[in-house]
């Protein structure tokens, strides 16, 4: 019996072996296929994820700048011009030429010039009174006292001020604060002379005076074209050196001038509509006629490759197209902006 049991027992287990089987070379190489289709397949879709996703990324960042750039300078154009309650009340500039804080009024509120900037980028300047101001509290006693004003929050010495009651205005540089009274001493440097033009009465108003410019040059990171914006710059300072960086990957900046020709040589009589766009040096362009300004911005993708080929684009009626391996995404913006307070 217990022969018997063995046989039987060795019977099995060598039945047992002989069902077993291997991996053949031929399955082995269509699972590796199979596994390596697979493997091609979820990595294409990963990187057309990717892809897309950087091109979103980078399309939204270009709209986000684009929208932001304008609204910069729209903000400054808005106020272009504006001199108090009545901004063509006479008004006397009395900072010296010499002075940091000197404010060039007589060239107008608004100019520009062509070619300025990285890419032959063009340039704007506006000056105006900016804010609310701050009221003055005491009437002065002579044309060349201190002027005592509610808060001098925002004024700090040195800086270039208008005062104006509606019916007069004047410039100064405050060159010294006691309490709440602001000094305008006369100067090499400063004041052409101590004296207002008026002894201003208590509900007049002071303002901070500005001057601001905007320039396409490079930022911080070099390679990054930028929107840059300088205030009342000192001697020998320039936009595209010493403006700060407003917003990176704007690329480029072209600007036309909307000119009321029906207006006199004053700016007056004109109807407040623009009849002409030209850019700025045109012979015949009067800056005092000046009512509106056209702005052309091109925004670019601050990271390259993000498309699969160079995408050509029009830019201020100009079809570009890109090198070989320029494969940034561009989108240009375009808006007209009305001057509130135009000269006349």
């Amino acid at each position: 019996m217990k022969s018997a049991a063995k046989q039987l027992s060795f019977n099995n287990a060598r039945e047992s072996v002989r069902r077993q089987h291997g991996v053949t070379l031929v399955e082995l190489m269509v699972a590796l296929a199979l596994g390596l289709l697979i493997t091609v397949a979820m990595l294409k879709v990963y990187v057309d994820a990717s892809r897309m996703y950087r091109f979103n990324e980078g399309l939204a960042r270009v709209q986000e700048n684009g929208r932001f750039a304008l609204e910069f300078i729209r903000r400054d154009a808005r106020v272009a011009g504006f001199w108090g309650c009545y901004s063509d009340a006479p008004l006397t500039n009395q900072i010296s030429a010499t002075s940091d804080a000197w404010l060039d009024v007589a060239a107008g509120h608004i100019t520009g010039t062509n070619d300025d900037g990285l890419n032959s980028a063009d340039s704007i300047t506006f000056r105006s009174a900016t804010g609310s101001g701050t009221l003055v509290n005491t009437t002065m006693t002579a044309i060349s006292g201190d002027v005592s004003v509610d808060s001098v929050a925002t004024i700090t010495s040195g800086m270039p001020v208008l005062i104006s009651d509606c019916n007069n205005g004047d410039i100064f540089q405050v060159t010294g604060i006691s309490g709440t009274s602001l000094a305008h001493a006369a100067g090499t440097n400063t004041n052409t002379s101590a004296n207002l033009s008026k002894a201003y009465a208590s509900g007049s108003r002071v303002y901070q005076a500005q001057q601001s410019t905007f320039c396409i040059a490079p930022g911080a990171d070099p390679s990054q074209p930028s929107l840059r914006r300088l205030i009342n710059p000192t001697s020998g300072q320039t936009c595209a050196s010493n403006g700060d960086e407003l917003i990176e990957g704007v690329e480029n900046l072209q600007i036309l001038y909307g000119e009321d020709t029906d207006a006199d040589s004053e700016g007056a009589n004109g109807d407040g509509t623009a009849n002409r766009y030209v850019p700025i040096g045109t012979a015949s362009l009067d800056i005092d006629r000046v009512v509106s300004v056209r702005l052309s911005l091109l925004a670019r993708s601050l990271n390259n490759n993000l498309t699969t080929a160079p995408s050509p684009y029009t830019f201020n009626g100009t079809a570009v197209t890109p090198g070989a391996t320029d494969k940034y995404l561009r989108k240009v913006f375009t808006t007209t902006i009305t001057l509130r307070n135009k000269a006349g």
